[in-house]
């Protein structure tokens, strides 16, 4: 089966999050979370290196919401279930459909670190993969 025939929902909940797919016009809120993490961000992610403009941003955002939609890697944003706030990204990449086989990656807005919202997000990716 090809991977875009493979039907999945595009969110899913955990007990404080919402997790979903990056849609056209998220790059607004991804842009201040990363402009906010940056100094975090910069030792671990290669586009951090760079000076990144909102535009650039809404352009990887739309570029992972057609991955996404070709099942070449699942972006998702992280959000606060009761206020909407963005917390965190997060991904299935390096995937591999013949043996269902993926790898996390994420990076959290510094605002939002130390309060185990990346765990959770962490554990509902993982359950979502396995389900």
């Amino acid at each position: 089966m090809k991977p875009i025939m493979i039907d999945f929902p595009d969110e899913f909940p955990t007990e404080r999050l919402v997790i979903r797919m990056l849609k056209p016009g998220d790059g607004k809120v991804v842009y201040e979370a990363v402009i906010a993490s940056i100094d975090e961000l910069k030792p671990w992610l290669k586009f951090a290196q760079n000076e990144q403009t909102e535009y650039d941003i809404e352009l990887a955002v739309r570029e992972a919401h057609v991955r996404f939609l070709s099942r070449e890697n699942l972006r998702f944003l992280v959000f606060l279930k009761e206020t909407g706030q963005f917390v965190a990204t997060t991904s299935l990449h390096n995937i591999d459909w013949d043996v269902r086989k993926f790898e996390i990656g994420y990076w959290i807005n510094t605002r939002f670190s130390c309060k185990g919202y990346m765990t959770e997000a962490v554990k509902g990716i993982c359950d979502f993969a396995f389900s």
